[in-house]
């Protein structure tokens, strides 16, 4: 039954930074959509180095978004660890805390 509440929990911290990963993902194709319509505004000369620009800006983000996958999976994976020595340490207190969310999440799902 531990197991169980170790999934939960891990699904549970899992899901806020999958949105939070999703949300940042919007946002980035947000920006290179306003970017891709910048450069279709710009004149022949400007072109170039609008380009060039867009092309920075996309590396730029690019790697920015690279680097908040990797901080997010490493935050995870030690998120994932304490959740696992909290049960191990406490697994009636783990076992109680399960069975709470599961009670509060059938209320929730019923209305």
């Amino acid at each position: 039954m531990a197991a169980t509440s170790k999934s939960t929990r891990t699904r549970a911290n899992a899901k806020p930074v999958m949105d939070d990963l999703s949300d940042r993902a919007a946002a980035l194709r947000k920006e290179l959509a306003e970017l891709g319509e910048a450069l279709a505004g710009a004149g022949a000369l400007q072109a170039g180095v609008a380009r060039e620009a867009a092309e920075t800006r996309v590396s730029e983000l690019l790697e920015s978004g690279e680097h908040l996958v990797s901080e997010m999976s490493r935050q995870l994976g030690r998120t994932e660890k304490q959740v696992s020595q909290a049960v191990r340490d406490k697994p009636l207190q783990a076992l109680g805390v399960a069975v709470a969310a599961g009670f509060l999440a059938a209320i929730i799902m019923r209305r």
